[in-house]
């Protein structure tokens, strides 16, 4: 979740040469790029493990979202197309969510109904929640005005009006006003954090709940936290939460900071080793176009230049280096860009950012949470059409991405990763359970094809072999949508012709890529390609 303003990065494309092979549009050969050496992928050999950590975990809006017939649509199609088992929100504490109110003597009453409707929803679509402690119930919180129910001592408006109180809810952040403040008495959070954490273990059974991790709050480092100084309120925080949740169940997983930008990892891991301080997991975000003076990278010979990597492998070494160089490093939010107005996940080119990531990124964190999967979406407020820009997978018709696209092909990658000899730096070779080779391949030039020759070593015949392209023609609804005047609520024949143009293209026999150990192939400007061998023996 990021709130400060990007700038646009507009790419100019020229138009490929295309031939026509069994109704789709492949491009020509590249010319001269077809003197280039072949990529030798070792497929005699077991491979390592590959983990799929991109597609375990996805971010979402606020809990209230997740009671939409949308939300929940989108994340079972998510959720068919990647496996995904995690989602991460914001805002289960939100005043919307109505968890706390005092009764006529005072006292807190806890009331936990739409907490119930949001996790039975997911659990009913097989979906477990990334659970993130936030926001402050304004009934807690330090912001007196909104601890009142936002009415103000009687004021007068004008020189000739009564007095009266005035309503002013200005005081929170993002469109639906999240109180970020920190708790007037910290005794009153811990309640509820233990109120809340029982409550749980005794709906959903202390064996299902251990498998929920609990992340203290959203971008503390950032302005949804107004406590100052915000590292050492957050940290006070951090200590009561953890503590609370571990006394009532020790076996429960909770960690933190969430920060932005990978700040404070360090930081947070000195403080609860010296503190004695309970923790599971280090969490943080990354997005590629975090400034570099923000980010503050070292230099290293390991960096590949790829922001979300460097940056993940930069606190990785940080937890590696502190007492606790055992915890688990969650990137639960990451992207290419943090404007929720630049398009990113509309464009094509996200397609081969997306494959790049995960190939730069393998190994680094077992759980990268991309946000988000769905433009249910309204932290700057209502989207203003069907295609708005936002950064979903998926649009609130679930019209899917280049972005959605692109997790669905690279799901289909095996759990074994192949060497691959010298410029294999742009794919990604795996083997099946099937004992199919999966080869993800892309293109990240925006103006030219380009060839790729690929020699597979321990295979006789790569006969039947088949590819799925994604580009700017193929799997993206964009042309489509601006042609129909971007409409804010399409018809139902208007959302029809868009998940056609969205739809992901079928398999396409390879010509060049028959009766040998070799397959010559050619991809498209910006483009994403899957190349399955099948049946490769074990």
């Amino acid at each position: 979740m990021k709130k400060v303003t990007a700038f646009r990065i507009f790419r100019v494309c020229s138009a490929a040469a295309v031939l026509v092979a069994g109704g789709v549009s492949w491009p020509a050969r590249a010319g001269a790029a077809d003197n280039v050496p072949a990529i030798e992928i070792d497929a005699s050999g077991a491979g390592k493990p590959f983990r799929h950590s991109w597609e375990q975990a996805f971010g979402s809006d606020r809990a209230d979202m997740v009671l939409t017939e949308s939300y929940l649509r989108n994340a079972d199609r998510t959720r068919q197309e990647t496996g995904f088992r995690y989602v991460r929100f914001h805002g289960i504490f939100d005043d919307t969510m109505g968890i706390m109110a005092p009764d006529d003597a005072g006292h807190m009453h806890y009331n936990f109904r739409k907490v119930d409707a949001v996790y039975d929803g997911l659990l009913a679509h097989h979906i477990r929640p990334l659970v993130e402690l936030s926001f402050m119930p304004s009934a807690i919180g330090s912001d007196v005005l909104r601890r009142d129910g936002g009415l103000e001592p009687l004021v007068h408006r004008k020189a000739d009006e009564a007095a009266r109180p005035i309503t002013d809810y200005s005081g929170g952040t993002l469109w639906y006003r999240a109180n970020v403040t920190f708790p007037a008495h910290m005794e009153d959070w811990n309640a509820l954090i233990r109120a809340f954490v029982e409550h749980l273990e005794q709906r959903y059974g202390a064996g299902e709940v251990r498998q929920w991790p609990f992340e203290v709050w959203n971008e503390p480092d950032q302005a949804t936290w107004v406590a100052q100084p915000r590292m050492a309120t957050y940290f006070a925080l951090y200590d009561n939460t953890a503590r609370t949740i571990k006394a009532v169940d020790p076996a429960l997983r909770v960690g933190g900071p969430a920060t932005g930008a990978i700040h404070w990892v360090g930081d947070f891991v000195e403080h609860v080793t010296r503190a004695h301080v309970p923790v599971d997991f280090v969490s943080t975000h990354i997005y590629a176009n975090d400034p570099p003076d923000l980010l503050r990278l070292p230099k290293s010979p390991d960096n590949t230049g790829n922001t979300v990597c460097d940056a993940t492998r930069t606190a990785r070494r940080a937890i590696d280096r502190s007492g606790h160089p055992d915890l688990p490093l969650y990137i639960t939010e990451f992207g290419a860009d943090w404007d929720i107005h630049n398009g990113s996940a509309d464009r094509p080119w996200i397609a081969p950012w997306i494959a790049q990531t995960v190939h730069d990124c393998d190994g680094l964190a077992p759980i990268m949470s991309y946000w988000t999967f769905s433009d249910d979406f309204e932290e700057q407020g209502v989207m203003a059409n069907e295609i708005p820009g936002a950064y979903g997978l998926l649009t609130t018709h679930g019209i899917p991405k280049p972005a959605f696209n692109a997790f669905a092909l690279l799901h289909r990658l095996g759990d074994r990763r192949l060497p691959a000899g010298s410029g294999g730096d742009d794919i990604l070779a795996t083997r099946r359970e099937d004992g199919a080779i999966a080869v993800a391949l892309w293109n990240r030039d925006p103006q030219r094809a380009r060839a790729q020759h690929l020699a597979f070593r321990g295979v006789k015949s790569v006969d039947g072999a088949t590819m799925i392209v994604i580009d700017r023609t193929h799997g993206t609804p964009a042309a489509v949508f601006e042609s129909m005047g971007r409409p804010v609520s399409p018809t139902s024949q208007q959302a029809g012709a868009l998940m056609a143009a969205a739809r992901l293209p079928a398999p396409q026999p390879v010509a060049d890529c028959a009766r040998a150990s070799r397959c010559d192939v050619t991809l498209p400007p910006e483009s994403l390609a899957l190349l399955l061998v099948p049946g490769v023996p074990k």
